[in-house]
């Protein structure tokens, strides 16, 4: 009996470890606005030339190389670079689509070890953020096609997709927030 009792249990631990987590549930994993929810651009965005991104952390717009990835941010995401700068007019935009992603910094290790995978020798995640990924309705050719927003790196333990009140810090007065049966909403 003691034979079959524990690859049962290992078996049990595998299945368990396999489920996967609903995006639709209320908890550590859910998103922190929805479909529907509105974003008012409150003043236009300059997106510099030959880039295709413009990044906000803290309220401030920040070039690539200025953000503390370590904390969260977001930024709006065109259809492609243009050679030219451009802005993003002030608009309502409505969130059609929402994806939680995970981003993941690898540490790389000259030489591994097979046999001793388990010490942790391998390429693993060194640090990992939760990106929500929202998809936005567009109204014209210059306008974005995604706002993205990226709770902190962090040991994979302890990240976490960010939250509405991380994200509004991340926009700043930037962006109104309106979430469907929100107060204010």
């Amino acid at each position: 009996m003691r034979f079959y009792a524990v690859p049962g249990v290992l078996v049990l631990l595998w299945l368990t470890a396999c489920q996967s987590v609903s995006m639709n549930a209320r908890g550590f994993f859910s998103e922190p606005v929805g479909v529907g929810t509105e974003l008012e651009l409150d003043r236009p965005l300059r997106v510099p030339a030959g880039l295709a991104r413009v990044y906000l952390q803290d309220g401030e717009l920040r070039a690539y190389g200025n953000v503390d990835q370590y904390r969260p941010f977001c930024y709006f995401l065109m259809r492609a670079p243009s050679p030219v700068a451009r802005e993003i007019l002030p608009a309502t935009f409505i969130i059609h689509s929402v994806e939680l992603l995970e981003q993941d910094v690898r540490r790389a290790t000259p030489l591994r070890f097979a046999s001793l995978g388990f010490l942790g020798s391998g390429d693993g995640p060194g640090v990992i953020a939760f990106e929500t990924h929202m998809h936005l309705a567009v109204t014209g050719t210059a306008d974005p096609e995604w706002l993205v927003c990226s709770g902190a790196f962090a040991p994979p333990s302890e990240a976490a997709p960010i939250r509405l009140a991380e994200m509004r810090q991340a926009l700043g007065s930037w962006v109104a927030i309106r979430v469907p049966g929100s107060p204010g909403a």
